[in-house]
């Protein structure tokens, strides 16, 4: 990430989109080509995983990767529940099973929803900070 913003001040300067690419390259993802209108998905990581894993395209389907995990970009100082409950929204829309969410912190409702959405629909939402990502503190969280 040569050139990129390195410390939380400089990335709170950043305008939204930049900032959204910023996270989701950073987290080893891909950033969706359109900002606008994007469903509330800032990007997609494909895991290894899933390349052991994907099923048998049908004769008249593209081979695209059906495995992948949507990643949602807020640049604020904390995601709140709202947030969480749009991303469970999407994630239930494209019958994700898991997905990344990444802000600079997040309230307490924010989490406890996160923990209501796996213990009722079995659905993990992981919950990034920029300063995990930083200071690349991210793997044990996405294992």
């Amino acid at each position: 990430m040569r050139d990129l913003p390195r410390t939380l001040e400089k990335l709170r300067e950043l305008p939204p989109f930049e900032f959204e690419n910023w996270a989701v390259i950073a987290l080893g993802g891909i950033p969706n080509k359109t900002q606008v209108g994007d469903m509330g998905i800032d990007g997609r990581i494909f895991p290894v995983s899933a390349l052991d894993n994907r099923r048998k395209p049908k004769a008249d389907e593209l081979q695209l990767e059906d495995r992948w995990y949507p990643i949602q970009v807020k640049q604020k100082d904390k995601a709140g529940r709202p947030d969480i409950d749009s991303f469970e929204a999407m994630m239930a829309r494209e019958e994700c099973s898991k997905g990344l969410f990444v802000s600079f912190d997040y309230t307490g409702d924010a989490l406890s929803e996160i923990s209501r959405c796996f213990k009722q629909t079995q659905r993990v939402i992981v919950p990034l900070t920029v300063r995990e990502i930083l200071h690349e503190q991210i793997a044990h969280k996405l294992a």
